[in-house]
């Protein structure tokens, strides 16, 4: 999203921003214009009453929708777009945006179109494949507590998209959706999204400079068993080749315990750092086990020419072409991949015409140019 601004901005386009005022946020020249931010959730620190508003204002926003009304009437877009707006924002603006007569589009993250946890993962963390919500029907969301295992949360995002999709009916209120990838597109399809156009747009990245790389693979990411790393872990042990692990999570202190000598954890690290790790790597290891509705470490492991060794699930294939830029492995394959990490170790002149070629599909597939002239010939159909 902040790529997508800077790209706008260094085009001419004028470009406002609107959101929650998170402790967090980045510095805006809009920022008066922000909402309260409520967080609702495990670490949220609310009284009975600041818990009440912050649900309210899932279904509703009233106070964002005040405000967006005033920054609308002063910037006066000719078009608005949004990301991630559930939870805190909510629909509020995009029915304002309706209201003035300017239109909408919005591009998609995860799966919350689908699915009340926006994951498409089950209470156990396997994929939700097929899915147990659909139509009208949330409540298996209730029933498995797929909310960070929560019935109560559970419950309200469950009603949260019922409201949102069959009371409402969002996706008449967008005239334009864009998917980073085929595969996510495929799924809001299969559920019965068909009322507005899905336009597939992946995901940019500059081309970074290209190191020499080194001994060690690399994984880095959330420590959590949907991202797969207990796979990379075990795959390295059986390998007998160096892994370094950047990032934390859930799975960080069991990990610690049990991994072998040859895999070492540096903890999270600042984005320069894990580009270097990267830029120095034979290839960036990418198990998930969960539908990847693109897979940014894979496209950034790509633009600094390093070769990717990932799991064949959700968006990844149609970023990594098995045996051009990368190997895919079934996600969950130990054997798989530990065999495409020895692979790799041994034989260094193919990771290094893996990586060129990685590289190379970037500039020609996924640059910031083609981005954005996507970006613009959206703005332009929903224009007219």
């Amino acid at each position: 999203m902040f790529d997508e601004m800077e790209w706008l901005e260094a085009a001419g386009h004028q470009v406002a921003h609107f959101s929650t005022s998170h402790p967090m946020n980045q510095p805006s020249p809009w920022s008066d214009y922000f909402a309260p931010y409520l967080e609702l959730g495990v670490d949220g620190r609310l009284s009975a009453g600041e818990k009440a508003l912050a649900a309210a204002r899932l279904f509703y926003n009233g106070e964002a929708a005040r405000r967006f009304t005033r920054l609308i009437d002063d910037f006066r877009p000719d078009v608005v777009h949004v990301h991630n707006i559930h939870r805190h924002i909510s629909p509020s603006i995009v029915m304002v945006a309706q209201r003035k007569g300017v239109p909408v589009v919005h591009t998609l993250h995860e799966y919350h179109a689908v699915c009340p946890s926006d994951l498409l993962l089950r209470d156990d963390l396997s994929v939700c494949q097929p899915p147990r919500c659909g139509g009208a029907n949330y409540l298996p969301c209730v029933r498995y507590r797929c909310v960070r295992g929560s019935l109560a949360g559970s419950a309200l995002s469950a009603l949260e998209m019922y409201w949102r999709n069959r009371v409402l009916n969002y996706p008449a209120l967008v005239d334009a959706f864009i998917s980073p990838s085929a595969f996510l597109a495929s799924v809001l399809d299969k559920n019965g999204w068909r009322g507005r156009p899905v336009r597939v747009l992946p995901n940019a990245v500059p081309l970074g400079e290209v190191g020499e790389a080194g001994d060690y693979f690399v994984y880095a990411g959330r420590l959590s068993r949907e991202k797969g790393v207990q796979t990379a872990v075990a795959a390295a042990a059986q390998a007998g080749v160096e892994l370094v692990v950047a990032g934390e999570g859930p799975l960080g202190e069991r990990l610690r315990a049990t991994a072998p000598a040859n895999v070492r954890f540096t903890g999270r690290l600042p984005g320069e750092q894990v580009e270097e790790l990267i830029r120095h790597a034979l290839a960036a290891v990418v198990p998930s086990e969960w539908f990847e509705t693109f897979g940014m470490a894979v496209l950034e492991a790509m633009a600094v020419g390093r070769p990717v060794i990932a799991a064949r699930i959700g968006g990844i294939p149609e970023l990594v072409r098995d045996g051009v830029e990368g190997i895919l492995v079934d996600p969950g394959d130990v054997a798989g991949f530990a065999q495409a990490l020895q692979r790799l170790h041994v034989d260094r002149s193919t990771a290094d015409s893996m990586g060129a070629a990685a590289r190379q599909r970037v500039a020609e597939a996924f640059s910031p140019a083609m981005h954005l002239e996507g970006l613009l010939a959206t703005y332009q159909a929903v224009r007219r």
